[in-house]
């Protein structure tokens, strides 16, 4: 027996859904102690004589079962493990997706400044607020801002989308499916080893463990691993890996990367449309669009001319001022001192102490 070409697969698993159970065996036996015809017996009671025949008929069609199913279990488990592993140290170490979350912070603080304190971080759940945000007449939302904001001054973490490739297959992962069919098969290769070691002679459980002994060792390190990594990214973002699984986890990146990809779309087509508005208003009335070019100018020169006379001033109260910060060092709550800022207090400071012990 254990030949898997002799008897296929879905023979072996219906065969034991109509195992004899004890009682059944015990009156087959009786039956046949009794000398009574065999060929009165039914086609269904003579296949279940037959097989109360068989010694340890259970466990070896355990095994065939096993045997047989090892590799597609194996081969859906891995893809799910490598998932995990990726999106947790991808999401862990992105600096893009980083630095789009302290924007996010910075704006979070800036409208909330006159209500309370600011904030020195935000749960992920709050990434779906983005959405529910919007302006007076509905049609965009503060993901809408964030995102052309993010286009013109932080090109560079615009794309963040790569560093999430992995999020959305890590969110279908059960980490807890995963490790209970994992014992399952340490469990039956156990069971395995066991048979072998009583019938060296049996060739179809010695090339079966030479082959696949290994593969459930690596399965076992990438579930640890995969544990470990989930563990920490979860933990970096403040949460309970304990209380929040990888479907929620995940979904959370999954759906922003989704709500931001789309918001970026909905600029650009919104800029073409106002650019083609423009085109055809120029076309009906050139005075119009000549009125508008000076229009633009004026506003940008009155811009730069503000800029220039706020270049000096410590500023911390405007969101554009945040924004320009947040391309030299990471956010922090306004009520903070920057570096920078400190340095140039301790030079004054130093500076002002050497000229009165000069006076002096």
């Amino acid at each position: 027996m254990m030949d898997l070409k002799t008897l296929s697969l879905d023979n072996v698993e219906i065969l034991l859904k109509f195992i004899p159970q004890p009682p059944e065996v015990k009156a087959y036996k009786e039956y046949e102690k009794q000398k009574k015809p065999i060929d009165k017996l039914t086609e269904e009671d003579k296949l279940m004589m037959a097989l109360s025949k068989i010694e340890r008929l259970k466990q070896k069609l355990t095994m065939m079962a096993y045997i047989g199913n090892f590799i597609d279990t194996y081969h859906n488990l891995t893809p799910q493990l490598k998932a995990l592993i990726a999106a947790s140290h991808s999401i862990k170490n992105s600096s893009k997706l980083k630095r789009l979350l302290e924007i996010i912070l910075a704006f979070g603080n800036y409208m909330n400044s006159s209500k309370r304190g600011a904030a020195y971080g935000f749960k992920l759940q709050s990434l779906d607020v983005l959405l529910e945000t919007k302006s007076t007449d509905g049609q965009l939302t503060l993901l809408h801002y964030i995102t052309e904001v993010v286009s013109q001054k932080f090109t560079d973490i615009s794309e963040f989308a790569t560093d999430l490739m992995y999020a959305e297959k890590a969110a279908k992962a059960n980490i807890e499916n995963i490790g209970a069919d994992i014992s399952e098969l340490v469990k039956g290769m156990e069971m395995c080893k066991r048979e072998y070691s009583n019938r060296k002679d049996n060739l179809v459980l010695r090339d079966f463990l030479g082959n696949n002994e290994d593969k459930l060792k690596k399965l076992e390190s990438d579930f640890k691993n995969a544990k470990d990594a989930y563990n920490e990214v979860v933990g970096y973002y403040g949460e309970n890996p304990k209380m929040m699984p990888p479907s929620t986890f995940f979904s959370f990146f999954v759906r922003f990367q989704k709500a931001f990809t789309k918001a970026k779309n909905d600029n650009a087509q919104r800029k073409k449309l106002q650019e083609v508005e423009a085109t055809a208003i120029a076309k009906k009335n050139p005075g119009v669009g000549n009125k508008h070019k000076k229009q633009n100018a004026m506003i940008t020169e009155l811009r730069r001319k503000q800029n220039m006379e706020k270049k000096e001033q410590v500023a911390d109260g405007t969101i554009e001022n945040i924004l320009t910060d947040l391309k030299n060092e990471p956010y922090r709550r306004a009520d903070a001192i920057r570096r920078s800022l400190r340095r140039r207090q301790e030079e004054e400071l130093r500076l002002s102490t050497t000229t009165d012990e000069v006076k002096m």
